[in-house]
């Protein structure tokens, strides 16, 4: 662990394979394949062959690699199919009887998953996700689903519409007092930016409202 954050310090390129070999070594304790996800993320490693890693890693069965890997690709590549796809089937499970349900049971997974499709997500199903993560039962889910709305929106404005229904649909009852404030003031600058006309907010001006679990849920990502 203690080598995998000098390698990221110092830029060590030689040992960069390293990391990648420690994110897919299931033998390897969590926080170690975890640590090598955000590394990846923080050193600006985006060959294919960090891709291919981060993508398995996303179905790591410890869930703060999965958190961080997803948050990764949403850093460090732009919108795809794949990568879309790689999501959309991290958050459900296979449908039954034509009605599909959520398979990730984390709550701070999905607040990484609805960074990850509101940043890389390109198709109705991806916006469709981010609107029923928008009603997910956890606030911090749904203040995350709600930037992610917006940032679609804003990379997409055929969607801006839909959007801002959707952000304005959103439950604002929180879990305690503190948790209140920032929801709402989350929700109350999406819908500033999804009230401006279309191009008059930037996709990085949305990007900027995420809330970042490493900061604590208090401020916003800076």
């Amino acid at each position: 662990n203690a080598a995998l954050k000098l390698i990221a310090h110092v830029r060590d390129e030689d040992r960069y394979p390293l990391i990648v070999e420690k994110l897919l070594d299931r033998s390897e304790a969590g926080i170690v394949r975890r640590n090598a996800a955000e590394a990846l993320a923080r050193l600006g490693l985006d060959d294919l062959t960090a891709r291919a890693a981060l993508l398995e890693a996303i179905g790591d069965r410890y869930w703060e690699v999965r958190a961080e890997a997803i948050r990764a690709l949403a850093a460090l590549f732009p919108p795809g199919q794949e990568l879309e796809r790689a999501l959309l089937a991290r958050l459900y499970a296979h449908a039954r009887n034509g009605r599909r349900r959520f398979r990730e049971g984390n709550f701070e997974v999905r607040m990484a998953l609805a960074e990850g499709l509101g940043t890389l997500g390109g198709s109705r199903a991806a916006f469709d996700a981010l609107s029923e993560l928008a009603a997910d039962v956890s606030w911090l889910v749904r203040s995350q689903a709600a930037v992610g709305l917006a940032h679609f929106a804003t990379r997409l404005p055929a969607y801006l519409t839909e959007a801002r229904d959707h952000v304005l649909a959103v439950d604002r009852r929180p879990d305690g007092a503190i948790s209140y404030f920032v929801h709402r003031d989350v929700l109350s600058r999406t819908l500033q930016c999804l009230r401006r006309a279309p191009g008059e907010a930037s996709a990085g001006d949305v990007r900027a409202l995420y809330l970042n679990p490493k900061a604590g849920w208090n401020r916003v990502r800076r």
